[in-house]
């Protein structure tokens, strides 16, 4: 069976202004929803984000709000879908880095309300 990610589970402070967040951002609609978590379709690999005190009963020694242990990398199909992705994640409350190119791939990065670090690439080669 070949190795892929599935899902990936982010904590959060607030469900609700984390899927206003990602709608805006990225452009998507969760596709199940409560009040202590909502999950979103992103072409096969599932954003999970939930509360963050429910995340604390999901793994032992969960990184504080703000510490980057992971970076998530958002690929895009055109090298303009990047800085779209990245003025949209700017217009939602995101702290956006301007993209630039660097050996054939154009990126950016931005971070989320909650200190979820995103890069955003288009890779030409």
């Amino acid at each position: 069976m070949p190795a892929a990610i599935s899902c990936v589970t982010l904590p959060v402070d607030d469900v609700n202004k984390a899927v206003a967040f990602y709608s805006a951002a990225l452009g998507v609609s969760p596709d199940d929803r409560d009040d202590d978590q909502a999950s979103f379709d992103l072409d096969g690999v599932f954003l999970v984000v939930t509360k963050r005190g429910d995340f604390g009963d999901l793994v032992d020694n969960a990184a504080p709000k703000g510490a980057v242990s992971a970076v998530l990398s958002y690929f895009t199909e055109a090298r303009g879908d990047v800085d779209a992705v990245l003025n949209a994640a700017r217009g939602a409350g995101a702290n956006v880095s301007p993209a630039e190119d660097d050996e054939g791939s154009y990126s950016g990065s931005f971070t989320d309300p909650d200190g979820h670090v995103w890069e955003v690439l288009y890779d030409a080669s």
